[in-house]
């Protein structure tokens, strides 16, 4: 039984994953030359981004070689030194999610795209399921207070995703 949940949970994702990527693929500033994938887990984009932009990918637990090792919170990077960040379902996972918004600000020269889940429903469900993994609920309200209002932000996978783009410089 446990074998046919996580088949299933692993089958979801690639959805999800898909679904976001379909919306963000659209947005990506297009006269930018750099971009770095904070919390990318995998190389799902890199394929996709190698021939348009110069990629940094990193995680706090890389799964490939191409992956650096970073932690959102305490990023090694100078102030502004990507035209694109890139932060897709990262923040509900860290310690301090205000402090990694700032750090994902900081590195940002031009655009920053995040997507977080949109928990309204959906929090109670995950308190009934096997998922634990998420430390908090980062809502559009919080990345609005801590980073202004977006040039665009959508709800995404049956109002299961929010994307939010900011634009700096």
């Amino acid at each position: 039984m446990m074998k046919i949940i996580k088949k299933a949970k692993g089958g979801l994702t690639g959805l999800y994953k898909s679904s976001r990527w379909s919306a963000i693929s659209k947005l990506l500033d297009a006269d930018s030359r750099t971009l770095l994938d904070v919390g990318c887990g995998d190389l799902f984009i890199y394929d996709k981004l190698k021939d348009r932009y110069r990629l940094t990918l990193v995680d706090y637990s890389p799964k490939h070689n191409l992956i650096g090792k970073e932690d959102v919170m305490n990023l090694s990077f100078p102030d502004k030194s990507f035209d694109i960040v890139l932060c897709q379902q990262v923040l509900e996972h860290v310690f301090d999610p205000v402090k990694a918004i700032a750090e994902l600000k900081r590195v940002t020269a031009k655009q920053l795209v995040i997507t977080v889940p949109y928990e309204p429903f959906f929090t109670l469900l995950r308190l009934l399921s096997w998922e634990k993994e998420h430390l908090w609920a980062v809502t559009p309200a919080i990345l609005r207070f801590y980073l202004g209002d977006p040039v665009y932000e959508n709800k995404l996978f049956f109002k299961r995703y929010y994307l939010g783009v900011w634009r700096f410089g």
